[in-house]
């Protein structure tokens, strides 16, 4: 029997170096997607933060908190 390998070698050796590349690939695209997911966590807790500074402001410009409530709530939001 005549068996013909082609450019890439024999069948086998092409179906495992192809499935290498996609478990590789797969791999590479966890990771990227858990890095890119935590870097949102990150950012969704300053927003979190920004909101309560937004919210305290808008007390005080209200008149419903004193000053020394202001500055010592404000304290305990940026530490």
């Amino acid at each position: 029997m005549h068996h013909m390998n082609g450019v890439f070698g024999s069948g086998m050796g092409t179906m495992m170096s192809g499935g290498f590349f996609w478990i590789v690939l797969a791999i590479v695209f966890l990771y990227l997607l858990v890095k890119k997911s935590a870097r949102n966590t990150g950012h969704n807790r300053q927003a979190v933060e920004k909101s309560a500074i937004d919210i305290l402001n808008e007390e005080y410009a209200k008149g419903n908190i004193s000053e020394r409530e202001y500055a010592r709530k404000k304290n305990n939001l940026m530490h």
